[in-house]
């Protein structure tokens, strides 16, 4: 994992989540007490902190100084745990009406301020936590209810043009590569994006570290929103790309 030094401002995904482990776990041998936290308890700790968002309290990136010692302990248990692995392993999880993949055709969303920087019409898949879950359930949950079920995605790693998102500067390398700007905002070009790579994948330090942080890019400002959990957009479908339902 890159070299992740407590920067300015914080996202406020990471301000939320030194918060929630603070009251969670004390500030008293914290680096032990998150240690002993599994990989699919901290993840849950981080989205939870992800849809705080909704919740109308700040949530914006901000300098949180007193956090600083929780934050460095939140990175450096990262570093050491599945969830700070910045690879696309297959096989990847999916909620899905049926095994069959959709076309994928990637259009550019809209521009607004407030607009999610996401591929529209990209297929979207997550990692499976350790106990064997989607790091996209709770999101599902939440938007589409329990109605469809988990795929296993499985592909060749070693076929994909893969863009990884680990840090707010890899976001910023993106939207310079591929820029759009409109109204002072600078955002990704998804249809560019797109002659050249297959997916783009936001890890759980990316997450953790890069959405909601203004990054400046020779367009503008751009802001990573939207994307809420460890995820990949897949702009192409390679050609071993196969689902199979997952039984319980």
């Amino acid at each position: 994992m890159a070299d992740r030094s407590v920067d300015q401002p914080r996202s406020p995904v990471f301000v939320e989540l030194c918060l929630l482990l603070r009251d969670f776990l004390g500030d008293l041998d914290l680096g032990a007490r998150l240690d002993d936290l599994t990989d699919d308890i901290l993840y849950r700790h981080i989205t939870f902190a992800a849809s705080l968002q909704h919740s109308g309290r700040d949530f914006t990136a901000r300098p949180t100084p007193e956090l600083d010692h929780i934050a460095a302990a939140v990175l450096h248990r990262l570093a050491t745990g599945s969830l700070g692995d910045t690879s696309l392993r297959s096989p990847q999880a999916r909620h899905a009406t049926d095994a069959t993949p959709r076309t994928v055709q990637v259009t550019d969303g809209p521009t607004g301020a407030t607009a999610p920087d996401k591929p529209v019409g990209a297929l979207w898949t997550s990692s499976f936590l350790p106990e064997g879950t989607s790091m996209w359930q709770w999101g599902e949950l939440a938007e589409s209810g329990p109605d469809r079920p988990l795929f296993t995605v499985t592909f060749d790693q070693a076929d994909i043009r893969l863009f990884t998102i680990d840090s707010p500067s890899d976001y910023g390398q993106l939207v310079n590569r591929y820029p759009r700007s409109s109204n002072g905002r600078a955002q990704v070009c998804w249809t560019r994006a797109a002659d050249d790579l297959d997916a783009v994948h936001l890890t759980v330090p990316g997450l953790l570290t890069a959405q909601h942080v203004p990054v400046t890019t020779s367009q503008g400002t751009a802001v990573l929103t939207g994307w809420d959990a460890e995820s990949t957009a897949w702009l192409h479908l390679p050609n071993a790309f196969e689902m199979t339902p997952v039984t319980t």
